[in-house]
């Protein structure tokens, strides 16, 4: 009998042991299970971005071109995507791309060339009215001879421009602009004065009777007549037709718009 009762102690002792180790195991699953499903500091760090990310994700530069759509550019691609081209960026290649064609034009810049005829010294003058002219060389083979126009076109008949202008758009001085040179001839104000030369300067562009003047000579033009009215109180800009009309018909094929 008492071996009996040893037996089943003992058995009972078994299934004890088996129970707590069943309810132990199931224990430390669910530990397992919860210490998985619980992110670790280290886990937190790595997948939430840092606030000064947040700012920078959220409010994209101006200068990446998203300001305002909601994109979350990255950094990166804000300094390695270029942003497209504006039509203020546009308009300026069309600029200098226009520039680089006038290139040959030359600077502005007046060079002395002073001749000894066609002139009266004078101080003091007044001056407010510019004359455009226009000069070839009618004796030799160049048409557009600087030399041969001066000295055998104005030299033999004692006349002279204060300034002309060659097809390449440099400008020579040829008179003081104090001194009056003769230029005009006989001639009318559209305000009824005569004696142009006295209160003028006279500019001469060299082309003929079937040419244009060139852009180079237009700019450098444009940019005379700026020069001398900063100089002077300037009234008038005229051609020499428009002061001697019916003997007088230049400046020749000219577009008045364009020293304007």
């Amino acid at each position: 009998m008492q071996k009996y009762l040893d037996i089943k102690l003992a058995f009972i002792a078994v299934v004890a042991m088996l129970f707590s180790g069943c309810a132990f195991g199931n224990a430390a699953k669910k530990t397992e299970m919860n210490l998985e499903n619980k992110p670790s500091m280290q886990s937190q760090n790595t997948n939430v971005p840092a606030p000064e990310q947040d700012s920078q994700v959220s409010n994209p530069s101006t200068n990446n071109g998203n300001q305002g759509t909601g994109k979350n550019t990255d950094a990166s691609t804000v300094l390695l995507t270029p942003a497209a081209p504006s039509q203020d960026s546009a308009t300026k290649t069309t600029d200098i791309s226009s520039s680089a064609a006038e290139s040959s034009i030359p600077k502005f810049k007046i060079i002395d060339r002073l001749v000894g005829w066609g002139f009266t010294k004078s101080n003091n003058r007044s001056i407010d009215t510019i004359i455009i002219h226009s000069s070839y060389n009618a004796i030799g083979s160049d048409t557009h001879d600087l030399d041969d126009i001066i000295n055998k076109e104005y030299k033999p008949n004692g006349v002279s421009p204060h300034y002309i202008i060659d097809r390449d758009g440099r400008v020579y001085r040829l008179v003081a602009d104090q001194n009056i040179a003769y230029h005009a001839g006989v001639s009318k104000m559209p305000d009824g004065r005569t004696n142009v030369n006295d209160f003028s300067i006279g500019i001469e562009v060299v082309e003929t009777q079937s040419e244009s003047p060139s852009a180079a000579q237009y700019a450098s033009l444009k940019s005379l007549i700026g020069y001398l009215k900063g100089e002077y109180k300037i009234k008038y800009v005229l051609g020499h037709s428009d002061i001697a009309p019916g003997r007088k018909d230049d400046p020749w094929n000219f577009s008045w718009g364009r020293i304007k």
